[in-house]
């Protein structure tokens, strides 16, 4: 009889036991029901929480909408993926590597370290751990895949300062400057840039670009070289002053779209004037820029590899 009632409890005991409900899997990896509900606590902590998850989204948002923990689980699925993938995973020598390296930076110990995390943000010294592990694989995987790929031109950062400031003068003084032209005319703009990119393979394989301005200009005014002549500070175009403004004397430029066509412009000389206000103003410019072209590549990344996924949701986020 006490072997019947003991049975007979312990189905109680189950029934009674709530089930961690699948909401998503994500290749082969789940989530369940509880992750949402911690990464819940978390975003009403408002620690541990890596931005680039959010995808646009609020740490508000994160705190509010079901909908949006879920994008983010899915987010942090995809990327663990692919961690593995590329065999980007971080051992404990590695984190323990990391806590040494905080604690020099703040002249404190590591143990320090971890005591302030549990302090200021509630976490044990295991969950921190974790934290720092997938912090370190991601960067890792964020360095590997996108920010390799992202790249902010001279010429990008002084045609940003000059839709800031449309009134400010030309930071070039005189230059005397050649160019090779493709005229859209002949087979239209699309064949016109292959021929183009075609002249630019020639100029990075170490042919002398009034080589190349022989073999292609379809300049019907071509003069030695592609010479167009020597210009002072506000005499060019918009467009050539804002790819000259990134080239050295003997570099050349990619390829420039303007009202006759599309040009690789080829610096042969300059004197450089100073434009006071851009010099102090380009390194934020290229920070704020490569943030930008950050957020494109890696929101494009995730696109690809939801595409990419097996993504089963099962009922409602």
């Amino acid at each position: 009889m006490f072997i019947l009632s003991f049975i007979f409890s312990s189905l109680i005991g189950f029934a009674q036991t709530p089930v961690d409900r699948i909401l998503a899997v994500v290749n082969d990896e789940a989530i369940l029901e509880s992750d949402v509900s911690t990464l819940a606590k978390k975003a009403e902590k408002g620690a541990l929480i890596e931005e680039v998850l959010l995808q646009g989204n609020s740490l508000n948002e994160l705190k509010k909408s079901r909908e949006t923990r879920l994008d983010y689980l899915i987010n942090e699925r995809l990327l663990d993926a692919a961690v593995k993938r590329l065999g980007l995973t971080a051992g404990q020598e590695r984190v323990d590597q990391e806590i040494k390296q905080m604690a020099s930076r703040y002249k404190t110990t590591p143990s320090e370290i971890l005591k302030a995390a549990k302090a200021d943000m509630g976490f044990t010294e295991e969950e921190y751990r974790t934290f720092l592990k997938k912090q370190i694989e991601r960067q890792g995987l964020i360095e590997v895949e996108i920010s390799s790929k992202v790249r902010v031109s001279d010429e990008e950062v002084y045609a940003e300062f000059r839709k800031i400031n449309p009134r400010s003068k030309s930071s070039l003084g005189e230059v005397t400057i050649s160019h090779i032209l493709f005229n859209p005319k002949k087979g239209g703009e699309k064949k016109a840039l292959e021929r183009a990119e075609l002249a630019l393979e020639k100029l990075r394989s170490g042919k002398s670009f009034s080589e190349v301005a022989e073999q292609h200009s379809e300049d019907s005014r071509f003069a030695n070289g592609g010479l167009l002549g020597t210009f002072g500070p506000d005499e060019l175009l918009p467009e050539f002053e804002i790819a000259l403004s990134g080239l050295s004397k003997g570099q050349y430029s990619s390829v420039v779209k303007s009202k006759q066509g599309l040009h690789i412009l080829y610096l042969n000389d300059s004197k450089v004037g100073k434009n006071l206000a851009f010099e102090k103003e380009k390194e934020k410019i290229r920070v704020y820029l490569t943030e930008k072209s950050f957020e494109k590549q890696f929101a494009l990344w995730l696109k690809r590899s939801r595409e990419e996924a097996t993504i089963n949701l099962f009922g409602k986020k």
